[in-house]
């Protein structure tokens, strides 16, 4: 199972809400920094999975935040036993 990889995408999108409320491109630095070490964890990960992270990766690079949001997602979803959820707006 991929679960630290799970893990550390999970982390990374909380890192990267919009509401954060925190310096933006910290917090963006920090979620590459915790991206990087779960992928180099997991180098059996699913293909499309580690691309998408990557992709995401590269987003962050240019401070385009709703991209990686998006690309993290889907890499979740791309993980073996995992959906992406999408959250319910009241």
């Amino acid at each position: 199972m991929h679960s630290s990889l799970d893990q550390a995408i999970c982390d990374a999108l909380v890192l990267l809400r919009a509401t954060g409320g925190g310096d933006l491109a910290e917090q963006a630095e920090q979620a590459r920094r915790c991206l990087a070490q779960a992928v180099a964890n997991a180098p059996d990960a699913p293909l499309l999975a580690l691309e998408h992270v990557a992709a995401a990766d590269e987003h962050l690079e240019y401070g385009e935040v709703m991209e990686a949001r998006m690309l993290l997602t889907a890499a979740r979803g791309s993980l073996p036993g995992r959906r992406a959820v999408v959250a319910a707006r009241a």
